[in-house]
């Protein structure tokens, strides 16, 4: 028989046969996150006028996205083994972990699950972080919202106890403080991962080796104590396994911000930022159903190309923005709205290649090595250069460095990012302070004075070019 939910998961690429056979799992979920039949026409208006689910891949990274929200919802009760990762996360050893674990584990990043779902599908995160601001992470104190609400998720027993969290200072130093709070409460262990951002101003791409050295030391550890704790053991076979699958997908993003850069551009930045996130904090849906779900979307998008079928009118401003909002796709499209066509993000341009001749000991090492290349890892300067070699080999007509407010490593370079990228590549740049994880006080409105402006500008700039 069919049940008030129904409606909403057909419009995210469930067949009718799938929802019958995941009924159970659909109604302790759902019951778990506060999703009841009054709030179902407001969900099917948020997917029909926010998410492009005309097209069948839009549909299949939705359906990817909530299945990976019903398995971490419920992997305790399923008998699973639970290990949390946080964000932004070295691509690679929760995937070998998934890889080497099978179907008894569970292991993926909560906090980004829950944005990308409760947050950006079905509009409920307030609850989760009501309930952070009152159990250890309270208002007004600049804290992570991410952290918030994984802490919220935790306090309100939507999402599991861990049996393992891996927590990284390589980039945040709030998240393994966070996570440290959530041992305290919960008492599940955790390994820390410590890196160093220290480098000169204009040393990236090079590096020094010991940091190769410490930070993969650190990753060993990581796969030390997972053997130690839990008997899982990754192998070289495990994490091949991984990075195959991490390649399929960050190739077929690479292609999806390819088609992106026609004009007009073809689909919405909301398309791309749910795409993108899915290989960042999932490492089993990602996995198996990932790969189908980006070649379909990309085939569908390259069809739009060729007709000539754009979201915004031909000659729109293209540019590069850092990321999109994880929970409240209404902020991109506002930015849409004023004309500006979203067309690629920093995270799908590939990095640099490996120095073949540097000699590598481990796996630690060769994650370590292949981080530090990124930028992000490796200091302020490389990420600040990696975004300008972007914008430059993209020609954008401009970039929004959109810095996460209460977080220590993008703020130290709010304005400065701005300075340095038209400096380097003369390419106008927005510094627009705002949250990605959840939108009460940096919501559209709030932003959108800033954003028209900018494009006026870029508009300005393009027709006496």
């Amino acid at each position: 028989m069919p049940e008030y939910y129904d409606r909403i998961f057909g419009i995210c690429g469930f067949q009718d046969t799938e929802i019958e056979r995941e009924r159970s799992r659909i109604e302790r979920a759902l019951d778990k996150i506060g999703v009841g039949p009054e709030d179902i026409p407001r969900v099917e208006q948020r997917l029909r006028e926010q998410h492009e689910v005309e097209l069948e891949g839009v549909r299949k990274i939705l359906r990817a996205w909530i299945l990976e929200l019903l398995d971490l919802v419920l992997a305790k009760e399923e008998g699973k083994t639970v290990i949390y990762y946080g964000y932004p996360s070295i691509q690679g050893p929760g995937m070998a972990i998934s890889s080497e674990s099978g179907e008894n584990v569970y292991v993926g990043c909560p906090d980004v699950v829950l944005c990308h779902t409760v947050g950006l599908i079905f509009d409920k995160l307030a609850p989760f972080l009501e309930a952070a601001e009152t159990n250890g992470l309270p208002p007004g104190h600049g804290l992570c919202s991410l952290q918030q609400i994984r802490n919220g998720g935790l306090a309100l027993g939507v999402v599991p106890v861990p049996d393992l969290v891996i927590a990284s200072s390589y980039y945040c130093d709030m998240g393994s403080k966070a996570d440290e709070l959530l041992h305290e409460i919960y008492g599940h262990p955790a390994v820390y991962i410590d890196g160093s951002m220290d480098s000169r101003w204009g040393e990236f791409p090079r590096y020094d080796l010991e940091r190769i050295r410490f930070l993969g030391g650190q990753l060993d550890k990581l796969f030390a104590n997972v053997e130690k704790i839990l008997g899982i053991e990754v192998t070289r076979r495990s994490m091949k396994k991984a990075m195959a699958t991490s390649r399929v997908l960050y190739s077929a993003l690479g292609q999806l911000t390819s088609l992106m850069t026609a004009d007009p551009m073809p689909i919405s930045g909301v398309v791309s930022g749910i795409a993108m996130n899915l290989a960042a904090a999932s490492t089993g849906r990602s996995m198996s159903e990932g790969p189908d779900a980006l070649s379909t979307l990309c085939k569908e998008v390259e069809g739009r190309v060729k007709s000539g079928y754009g979201i915004l009118e031909k000659g729109a401003p293209r540019v590069l923005n850092f990321a999109h909002s994880f929970s409240d796709p209404g902020i991109t499209h506002m930015i849409e709205k004023a004309g500006l066509a979203l067309a690629a993000s920093f995270v799908t341009v590939p990095p640099g290649k490996r120095d073949k001749s540097l000699k590598l000991y481990s796996l630690g090492e060769e994650l370590a090595e292949s981080a530090m290349r990124g930028g992000a890892y490796h200091s302020t300067y490389g990420f600040a250069k990696r975004f300008a070699e972007a914008a430059r080999s993209l020609s954008m007509d401009g970039v929004i460095w959109g810095y996460q407010y209460n977080c220590r490593p993008m703020a130290l370079g709010s304005h400065l990012f701005k300075q340095f990228i038209e400096e380097e590549t003369g390419i106008p740049t927005l510094s627009l302070e705002m949250d990605y994880y959840e939108s009460r006080t940096y919501g559209a409105e709030a932003l959108r004075t800033k954003v028209e402006t900018f494009a006026e500008m870029l508009r300005a700039r393009k027709a006496k070019a």
